[in-house]
């Protein structure tokens, strides 16, 4: 049967044919999604992520299907069925099938789906010596800050790094001033100046569970944090860099296009939050 996944409240196997293409995920990206760290069995910030995926889909004005406890023991399931100690993650949620009109359907059942995959393979040098980014403009819509399903931005600036040779696309919008930065595909923006934890303010922008808990980490260690317009070239000579994501944690920055950051390694503060972001995972599983 292979890999198992959860799929409206029952597990089946992944090539079961289960999800119909008149899908309003497929339809119109009508859907939400998280992704969440696997550590031994347990899952990294797990109440905060599924917090998240609630808000959000009251946003959408998209009932949502299962209680938290429901959800965590059909992961921990997950996990015990695939052999899948260490991975990723995947819940999706969709306002369900109907007929493909573009208003809300009626009495429609939400497709709710999960997958686990093991943890992708990453060099260990992008954490000990840094990784680089390339920038690219910002095209996406109005609904950044809600984890929708409509990609096809994040895809571009994927396939744009990968081109290029890099990690990760950085996001960036511009204003009277010149080019200032949002978001990575996948990922939140920080950089460190004179001490101080820099990062985009929540201008439409996806508010990060990984990005807040660095913030927060930041400043119990007794770090200032500010929220601001982050100016390209503010991140660009800042001292430190780096990106945060549920998969790349804390991860450096040592380059942007052709500019190469921070004489290419990585600085003793974004050190200090990956230590302090390693323990913190350890004592926030469910």
């Amino acid at each position: 049967m292979g890999r198992q996944i959860f799929f409206n409240g029952e597990f089946h196997g992944e090539t079961d044919k289960l999800l119909s293409i008149q899908d309003r995920g497929l339809c119109f990206g009508d859907g939400l999604f998280e992704v969440i760290r696997c550590v031994d069995g347990r899952f990294l910030l797990f109440s905060k992520h599924i917090a998240r995926m609630r808000e959000s889909a009251a946003a959408l004005r998209m009932a949502f299907p299962h209680t938290d406890a429901e959800l965590l023991e059909a992961c921990r399931e997950l996990s015990r069925r695939n052999g899948v100690r260490d991975g990723e993650l995947y819940l999706e949620i969709t306002r369900g099938e109907a007929p493909r009109y573009h208003t809300f359907p009626e009495g429609v059942r939400p497709t709710f789906f999960i997958v686990l995959i093991p943890l992708r393979k990453m060099p260990e040098n992008c954490w000990s010596v840094g990784v680089k980014t390339v920038t690219f403009p910002d095209t996406r819509g109005g609904y950044c800050h809600l984890k929708t399903i409509n990609l096809l931005s994040n895809v571009l600036g994927k396939q744009h790094a990968k081109e290029k040779g890099a990690f990760e696309a950085l996001f960036f919008r511009e204003d009277a001033r010149g080019p200032y930065l949002t978001e990575g595909p996948s990922s939140s923006i920080f950089c460190i100046k004179d001490g101080v934890l820099l990062t985009p303010t929540l201008d439409n922008i996806l508010p990060g569970t990984t990005r807040r808990c660095v913030m927060d980490l930041a400043r119990q260690d007794g770090m200032e944090v500010r929220e601001q317009r982050l100016y390209l070239q503010d991140f660009a000579t800042a001292d430190e860099n780096f990106i945060s994501s549920t998969v790349s944690e804390v991860m450096p920055v040592i380059q942007v296009d052709d500019t190469v950051l921070c004489g290419g390694a990585k600085g003793p503060l974004t050190d200090r939050l990956q230590k302090l972001y390693a323990a913190f995972k350890g004592d926030h599983l469910e």
